[in-house]
């Protein structure tokens, strides 16, 4: 049982849920700190990269602490920009148009604003 039906099946949970799946994690070597500018998010998995752990643990308070409702009940994928590739392409044809939007923004809450909630981008 995953966690989205959990909370889709369970109408008397009053949470919701947002859920980081972060590129592969950069060795410490850089670690650094690189911010909103330097970050994409995309959904659907059918993007990913690099991120380090210092960018993935920001993102995530970030997160935690945000009150954008764009953050409800769903679920993305975080790597930086440069570091941008196609996956597979299985869950491509799962999106409404075949194309996965690529999220970017100067500040966390302009690339929280754009994200869709699970089920809305399929």
């Amino acid at each position: 049982l995953g966690v989205t039906s959990s909370y889709k099946d369970n109408k008397s949970i009053s949470q919701t849920y947002s859920i980081i799946r972060p590129g592969g994690l950069e060795e410490p070597k850089l670690n650094a700190v690189l911010g909103p500018t330097s970050l994409e998010l995309s959904q659907g998995d059918v993007l990913a990269g690099i991120i380090s752990r210092a960018d993935l643990a920001e993102v995530a308070v970030e997160a935690a602490l945000s009150q954008s409702p764009a953050l409800q009940n769903t679920s993305f994928e975080l790597y930086y920009t440069d570091s941008t590739q196609p996956c597979e392409g299985r869950f491509k044809s799962l999106l409404q148009n075949g194309e996965a939007a690529r999220i970017h923004g100067g500040l966390y809450a302009e690339l929280f604003t754009q994200l869709k909630r699970d089920g809305e981008y399929h």
